[in-house]
């Protein structure tokens, strides 16, 4: 099936009102390195001014309030420092709801009460502080998996409250003066397919709506390996129509070809790149991020076809 007929469904399927925040930005998560951003650039064959950074790992909530990436001494890891030699670029703040500390207490019970919005407003006030007040923030993404501590529960009184302590987070970040923060509910394409409408916190606090979506774990090899990407269940198609349906503009934060025979990925795979750039040009999106790092950077690095794909979906206006 051509890719554009595909697309052209789900167009179809939408029912809100157009994204005001279609951008089609070109990101790249670089390992948090700059160094390793312009080895990106110069593979792409084109600038980059969005990175995606990650904030998950906090071990207290002195460290979740002011991220890692503000004060770092080596500029190579300071993120803070390269938005600011630069008005247009950007960062996607990969944000978890809470820190390591929290962990095995009843946060779920806590965070849906209130009880962090003074964490949330902290953090807030800090990335303004930095100039990082417009932001994109990437909120407990893929929580519909079960790697971080943040993941769905399985009970409707799970999710509501899971919602709920979402909600919480983003009204308290907004309401710090100088926010202008930007809001994507991320979800991993194609793992434990819990309905959408059951964890999604509301159009009120969702600005984007996300997809990660490698080329991966799919057993069949060729052409075929993108369509499946798009319309397996929970699949790129699906978050797509789902965003649609709400008025919000899609992003994939997180895509890339793998090598072949490391977690069932398709190798040199030009027709997924092609694929996502497709997507990106035929609906309204947010931005997409190549997450230029482990398995994922050596096999773009190694394959031309996806490059030269990439160079031509991808290419500077």
């Amino acid at each position: 099936m051509v890719l554009a007929a595909v697309v052209a469904v789900a167009l179809a399927s939408g029912g809100g009102d157009e994204p005001s925040v279609d951008q089609k930005r070109a990101c790249v998560y670089s390992e948090h390195r700059v160094s390793r951003l312009a080895e990106f650039e110069r593979l792409a064959g084109r600038d980059i001014d969005c990175a995606v950074v990650f904030n998950d790992a906090s071990p207290d909530w002195r460290a979740w309030e002011r991220p890692w990436f503000l004060d770092h001494r080596d500029p190579n890891l300071n993120w803070r420092r390269w938005k600011a030699a630069d008005d247009g670029r950007s960062l996607v703040i990969t944000q978890n709801l809470f820190p390591a500390a929290v962990n095995k207490t009843d946060w779920l019970t806590a965070g849906s009460r209130g009880d962090f919005e003074g964490h949330a407003r902290a953090l807030a006030r800090n990335l303004v502080k930095a100039g990082l007040g417009d932001a994109t923030i990437r909120l407990a993404h893929e929580a519909n998996g079960t790697t971080y501590p943040y993941s769905l529960g399985d009970s409707p009184d799970d999710r509501r409250r899971w919602r709920e302590l979402w909600r919480r987070t983003v009204l308290a970040m907004r309401s710090v003066d100088g926010a202008d923060f930007k809001f994507d509910w991320c979800v991993l394409a194609a793992y434990r397919p819990i309905p959408l409408r059951e964890w999604y916190p509301g159009d009120d606090v969702v600005d984007i709506v996300g997809v990660d979506a490698y080329d991966s774990g799919i057993k069949e090899q060729g052409p075929g390996r993108w369509r499946t990407i798009y319309t397996r269940p929970l699949g790129v198609r699906d978050v797509l129509r789902f965003a649609r349906a709400h008025g919000k503009a899609l992003s994939i934060p997180e895509w890339g070809v793998g090598p072949l025979g490391n977690q069932l990925a398709g190798g040199d795979n030009p027709a997924y790149v092609r694929g996502i750039g497709r997507v990106v040009e035929d609906n309204p999106t947010s931005y997409q991020a190549y997450f230029y790092a482990r398995q994922w950077r050596d096999q773009l690095r190694k394959g031309p076809a996806s490059r030269a794909a990439y160079r031509k979906s991808f290419r500077e206006h």
